[in-house]
Order: C-alpha cells, then sequence, then structure tokens
C-alpha cells in the first residue's frame, strides 16, 4: 500500500495554475451547516448517492455541480495573514477555482484505469455539527484512500464545500491554505534581493512533477528533495518524497515514513502509514494491528483486502485465504480476491477448493478461454503462483472435459 494519493496530482495542478495572476473577486459563502434529524440524514444519503452514480458513469457532472467553490475558497482565506484584496491572493484563488473540475477529472481518470471509488457511509460529526459522506479509493497501485465530503446547504441546495484527505490528515483547504501561506512572495526587499521566495521552492515541486511523469522518480527525488527550510517538513512535501522514493528505493522511502511519524507522531493517518512502514520492517504482525485499528476507525471492511494481502507476504496462506474469502462473500465482482483466494489454496494443496473458484467465475459470467489462459499465464520469469493448481490432475482433468 504505497504512499500515494490522487490528491497528490491534484494539488501540483492546483498550485502550479494558481501562481497565474487572474483577477476575480471572492464571494461571500452562502453554504451553511445542517442540522442533524431524519429528513437531512435521508438528503445527505442522497446526495452522497447522486455522486457516486455519477462516477460510475464515468462522469464529473454531479462532482462539479455539488462542489461549493465559493465557500471552499472562504475556508481557505480565513486566516489573519491573508489579504483577500492582495493580487497575488486574487489570482491564486481563481486557480483554485479549478480544483473541483480538476479532482473530479482525475478521480474518473484512475476508476477508468482500474481504480474503485466507492462511497462508504455517511455520518454527522457533533463537535463540527456537520454532516460527511466518506469515499473510498483503492487501486493495487496507489493503495487506500479515503475522502470525507463535507455537506452544506445554500437553504434549497445540498452541496459539500471541503474534503478531508485521508492521506494528508487534514482537509483539502487547509493542506491549501497552508501551502498558499509558505508560497507568497516576501514582501521584504531584502529578501527578494536574495531571492528567498518560497515560490521557488513550488517551482521545484513543479519540476520534480514533470520529471516523475516522464518516469525518472530519483530525479524527481533528488529535485524535491532540494527544497529547504519549513516547506521541506511539510506533510504535503514529505509525502510527495515518500511517493517518488517508493518507486527506486524501499530503503529511502522506509526513512521517509519514519521522519513523517518523528514529525506528526499524533497525524490522524499515522496508522495509513505504518502499514507501509511495517512491511517493509517486515514486521507483518505490527502491519495487521494497524489494519485493524483503521478497520475500526474508518468501519470499512474492504480493508480486509489489504490484511489478506498482508498475510500473504508472510507466507501465512490460511489466514490470508481466510481473508480472501471474506472479500468474495462481501465483495463479490473483487476479482483480484477471487486470485489470491486461489492462489493461498494453490500454496496449500488444496486444488479441489481452487477449482470450485474457478467454476465459481464461470457462473458468473467470465469467459472460459480468457479465464483459463489468465490462470495459465507465466510471468517474464517464468514463474505462475498457480502453478501446481494448473499442472495438477484434477485442474487438467476438469478442463479437457469441461
Amino acid at each position: 500500500m504505497k504512499f500515494k494519493s490522487t490528491i497528490l496530482s491534484l494539488v501540483f495542478t492546483i498550485i502550479i495554475s494558481a501562481l497565474s495572476y487572474a483577477q476575480e473577486d471572492t464571494k461571500v459563502c452562502s453554504c451553511l451547516l445542517l442540522t442533524e434529524n431524519e429528513e437531512n440524514d435521508q438528503k445527505v444519503a442522497e446526495l452522497a448517492q447522486y455522486v457516486e452514480a455519477s462516477f460510475n458513469a464515468s462522469e464529473t457532472t454531479a462532482f462539479n455541480e455539488k462542489f461549493d467553490v465559493n465557500s471552499f475558497i472562504k475556508a481557505i482565506g480565513d486566516n489573519d495573514v491573508i489579504d483577500m484584496t492582495d493580487e497575488y491572493t486574487k489570482g491564486f484563488m481563481t486557480g483554485i477555482r479549478k480544483t473541483g473540475s480538476e479532482l473530479s477529472k482525475k478521480i474518473v481518470a484512475q476508476i477508468d484505469e482500474g481504480a474503485y471509488y466507492n462511497l462508504v457511509n455517511y455520518r454527522y460529526i457533533i463537535a463540527e455539527k456537520a454532516y460527511y459522506f466518506t469515499f473510498r479509493l483503492y487501486s493495487n497501485e496507489t493503495g487506500v484512500n479515503y475522502h470525507d465530503y463535507k455537506v452544506c446547504s445554500d437553504g434549497e441546495t445540498l452541496k459539500f464545500n471541503d474534503i478531508y484527505i485521508y492521506l494528508t490528515g487534514e482537509k483539502l483547504s487547509a493542506t491549501l491554505q497552508r501551502l498558499f501561506i509558505l508560497s507568497q512572495p516576501s514582501k521584504n526587499p531584502i529578501s527578494r534581493l536574495l531571492g528567498s521566495n518560497s515560490t521557488n521552492e513550488i517551482v521545484k515541486i513543479s519540476e520534480s512533477r514533470k520529471l516523475a511523469l516522464q518516469g525518472k522518480a530519483k530525479e524527481a527525488y533528488e529535485k524535491i528533495n532540494e527544497i529547504k527550510g519549513p516547506m521541506a517538513k511539510e506533510k504535503f512535501t514529505l509525502i510527495i518524497k515518500g511517493s517518488y522514493a517508493s518507486d527506486f528505493d524501499d530503503k529511502i522511502y522506509e526513512e521517509i515514513l519514519e521522519e513523517f511519524a518523528e514529525l506528526y507522531p499524533n497525524d490522524p493517518t499515522l496508522y495509513l502509514k505504518q502499514v507501509d512502514y511495517y512491511i517493509l520492517k517486515e514486521d507483518y504482525q505490527k502491519a495487521i494491528e494497524n489494519i485493524d485499528i483503521l478497520i475500526d476507525e474508518t468501519g470499512d471492511d474492504f480493508l480486509n483486502l489489504v490484511k489478506a494481502n498482508t498475510y500473504y507476504m508472510n507466507n501465512d496462506y490460511t489466514n490470508a485465504e481466510s481473508s480472501y474469502a471474506y472479500m468474495t462473500v462481501n465483495y463479490p465482482d473483487l476479482f483480484e480476491a477471487y486470485i489470491g483466494q486461489m492462489v493461498c489454496l494453490n500454496y496449500q494443496n488444496r486444488f479441489d477448493d481452487a477449482l470450485k473458484i474457478v467454476k465459481e467465475l464461470l457462473d458468473q459470467g467470465y469467459e472460459r478461454d480468457a479465464l483459463l489462459e489468465f490462470l495459465e499465464e507465466k510471468e517474464a520469469d517464468g514463474s505462475n503462483e498457480l502453478d501446481a493448481f494448473v499442472n495438477s490432475k484434477i485442474y487438467k482433468q476438469w478442463k479437457r472435459k469441461s
């Protein structure tokens, strides 16, 4: 479960475009919180389902329609050190107006590439007096992340005006507010003369992103590692560095995870990051403990897939098979759970049970030849984790007769 997220790409896009200095007055926020009652429970559920249905159709319409940009910008500007009448600030906030469309496009792009983006639940948080609904983002490449949408109303229509990103441990508005403050041009003429403008650090982030998109993870890491001062210790910067490091050096990646834990020991997302950390340390029991904490915190049983993968890495095929089996029952469309279960059965020489899964997948409508080709296909190094099964007498006899 690597240290990556759609939110990284989004913030890159937002920060760079926000430096364009276009001007537009910020409108007054008119999206207010809801009181908790059964009627609003139903309305929030309908809003969440409306957004999910749109994403399921690979459309951004519902997200863009329901994202209250004016209220979001107001939250970003809600700080005494931000002058909303300043020309630089106006330009930045205009760039921020693209947030909704940029994020929704990236979510749809990931869905189209095979990621899962599913509604998990909705709830009312008494401390904030606010409703939230939660989506889970999952793919093999990026691991698990959660987006908590904060609900508001303009008096007639329910919308959302902020998103708590689980990987960063804070609302998107808070991340952008802090990065904006760090990127503001210095008004001190000496600082400007010495070139100590923090905007230079944003440029380094942008340059590192370009290198990463070219597949140059090491060079991207080296570029962003040039950042010094407060920006270097930002959660956002560490997350990006970790993302790059995970592609070329597990040791550096591990060191970044350790630095994050040291700098942010009470970060609400530390458990999410420590799953990776303990897997790298091959302390699988600790990784499982953190996954169980996450399941308890999020109420999301989908994390049993991450748990199954962790058991598997520890060669604990019995527990891995059990967790994969749980996923096939509760998430019957999740193909990788069936394959994971079959691999675990393969290593236990339980070929009869593995064959039952093949038959179940065929009953679900999977095309026979394509499925069998997938099961028998070898990796580039000539290996196949289902090798014992597909070469077993049980499988060969069934294949000839079916």
